[in-house]
């Protein structure tokens, strides 16, 4: 795991060495194990680099082989194997992810990312065609952002290090600020908080040559022809082989961290993870403030795995605790109140590893589909079977589903989209940004079916949410050098779980509970998805009533919100956990203004 930062004048005049070292040491807490710049006249690059793999002892970057191709990546490359094959290269020789790429794009130029698996940002200067290439991964885990200002070209995965550039402006972005307020975060991809800082998106390629500056998306997340296997144990073997290979892939040392719960998924992942590396979990539990069983579904797998457990236990923290600590300001405006929690998290699996295993991705990868989504783009008699399989062999009933049924459902609720938007906003700010167009627009967008037999997986895999989720777990993010790690987001895997029959392999997640016989308690292995059975944050809401306070307190938040209407409405009788999670959003778009 690696700081990358580097600047491109794209008029030819030299890079200005003073800052581009500036802008290195200000991400030293990215990599503390080796920092070094590299420049040769309009070009620079700077890394900071954090050692987490055994091939990466020897690594340095920026990194050449000829001293006309110059790369700083964070990235870690899948698939070596089949990588080394391609590229001729000695399998059993200990060469960098670094090296990986920057062969991979002598071999194939900029048609490299087609062969690259893995989690990746990187940058390479080929000084024979004097042009600069970026790429990111396929979901974006690895983070990469850029400021295109005047001749200059200035890129890093940090946000805040492109701050401290003296030509970018501190100006924000109205728009990203609209969308915090109505959904939690920015829903226009490739733009950030910051007027000036763009975002490259997931799957997208950056060309910086001739003066010109292009993106291209490289990849799209497949709709694969439906396959089907002689035998019911073929699925579960062929999950079961790509699965240890996601988790075997993402470990590549001797010790590594996860975080645990006493669920499916993260104890799925531990099972394989504990054969071959020193596996130590890290689980969050409530005590007494609300009904919680993790605790005792976690030491009941950890036991049986054979894993030592740290617990953190969050009944005492308390909403916006430590939001004051510089470590936690965040890079662009975050709801989370409790983020302390996740922060003092990491900070438990920094002493212990480098490295951790994260079962995000599982619930995604594994939804199930109703028998009335399967019905329009499946053969009849083929659901009819499947059907009969699910219910007669599988013993299994999977959802019926039925839109009309939905609809009448929330008409006789009384519930509608709108009873969901905010009504607090800044009538100007609401207006001038068309905040009730942009309303219907993403909830629309996040309805749209593309899969024919898992248009919600679908959708769920693909879904701008994880632009958030990902970027808190990234150190420039946290400011703790710990690289959070999906197997359950391996493209391999997600390519057969989009092929296979969704009866009866994705009702209750039966193909993982099938593939986990033997290898997890019963108790554990047959546990039912279960959420918290109390609202942590509806009870801290009801303790502390302070907290509206800092809409008081913070001048430039009212450009944006009726802060009026808010603590009229948060402080005048009970609310339910919606609208306790929706009122305190302009409470965190406050501590974020005053602290950014």
């Amino acid at each position: 795991m690696s700081g990358i930062v580097g600047i491109v004048n794209l008029d030819g005049t030299t890079v200005n060495r003073q800052i581009l070292q500036h802008l290195t040491e200000f991400i030293t807490y990215r990599g503390v194990d080796a920092q070094q710049v590299w420049h040769s006249g309009c070009v620079g690059f700077g890394n900071t680099l954090l050692r987490t793999t055994t091939e990466s002892t020897k690594e340095h970057q920026p990194f050449t082989l000829d001293g006309t191709l110059w790369i700083t990546a964070d990235a870690r490359i899948d698939g070596r194997r089949d990588l080394l094959q391609k590229l001729n290269l000695d399998k059993q020789l200990p060469i960098t992810d670094v090296e990986l790429i920057l062969r991979a794009y002598q071999l194939w130029g900029q048609e490299c990312v087609h062969h690259l698996l893995g989690d990746f940002s990187f940058a390479l200067w080929d000084s024979r065609k004097k042009s600069l290439f970026c790429a990111r991964d396929q979901l974006g885990i690895k983070l990469f952002y850029y400021a295109h200002i005047g001749n200059s070209l200035i890129f890093s995965n940090t946000l805040k290090c492109l701050r401290q550039h003296p030509l970018v402006s501190q100006e924000l972005n109205q728009q990203a600020i609209g969308d915090f307020l109505l959904f939690d975060q920015n829903y226009t991809a490739n733009t950030t908080a910051f007027a000036q800082i763009q975002r490259l998106q997931a799957a997208h390629t950056l060309t910086v040559f001739q003066s010109r500056v292009k993106q291209q998306r490289y990849w799209q997340l497949p709709v694969p022809d439906l396959i089907r296997y002689p035998k019911p144990e073929d699925y579960v073997s062929q999950f079961q082989e790509l699965l240890q290979l996601a988790v075997i892939e993402r470990l590549r040392t001797d010790k590594a961290a996860i975080f645990f719960s006493g669920g499916l998924d993260s104890t799925s992942i531990s099972s394989i993870a504990s054969t071959s590396s020193q596996l130590q979990g890290f689980t969050a539990v409530y005590d007494h403030l609300i009904p919680d069983q993790e605790r005792y579904y976690s030491q009941l797998a950890a036991t049986a795995l054979g894993i030592p457990i740290t617990y953190l236990v969050e009944d005492d923290y308390q909403l916006y605790q430590g939001w004051q600590q510089p470590e936690l300001h965040t890079p662009e405006p975050y709801h989370d109140p409790l983020c302390v929690m996740s922060y003092d998290q990491l900070q438990q699996i920094a002493t212990y590893s480098r490295i951790a295993l994260n079962g995000q991705g599982g619930d995604e990868a594994l939804r199930t589909s109703t028998v009335s989504q399967l019905r329009p783009g499946m053969n009849i008699v083929d659901l009819i079977l499947d059907l009969g399989r699910c219910l007669w062999q599988h013993k299994l009933l999977p959802p019926l589903g039925s839109g009309i049924l939905a609809q009448w459902r929330r008409w006789h609720r009384g519930v509608s989209d709108t009873d969901y938007y905010p009504q607090w906003l800044n009538p100007d700010f609401e207006a001038r940004l068309q905040l009730k167009e942009r309303w219907r627009e993403i909830n629309e967008l996040e309805r749209q079916a593309i899969h024919p037999l898992r248009p919600q997986a679908y959708q769920d895999l693909l879904s701008l949410r994880w632009q958030p989720f990902f970027e808190s777990y990234d150190s420039g993010f946290s400011h703790v050098p710990v690289e959070v790690r999906f197997p359950f987001l391996d493209l391999r895997l997600l390519n057969f779980l989009l092929a296979i029959p969704p009866l009866p392999w994705f009702v209750n997640k039966h193909i993982l509970r099938t593939a986990m016989q033997g290898k997890l308690p019963e108790e554990v292995r047959l546990r039912p998805k279960t959420p918290l059975m109390g609202d942590p944050f509806s009870v801290l809401i009801a303790k502390n009533q302070q907290l509206w306070q800092v809409l008081k307190q913070t001048p430039e938040i009212k450009a944006y919100v009726n802060t009026k209407l808010i603590i009229e409405a948060a402080t005048k009788g009970k609310i339910d956990a919606w609208q306790a999670w929706e009122f305190t959003r302009p409470v965190s778009l406050s501590n974020w203004l005053n602290y950014r």
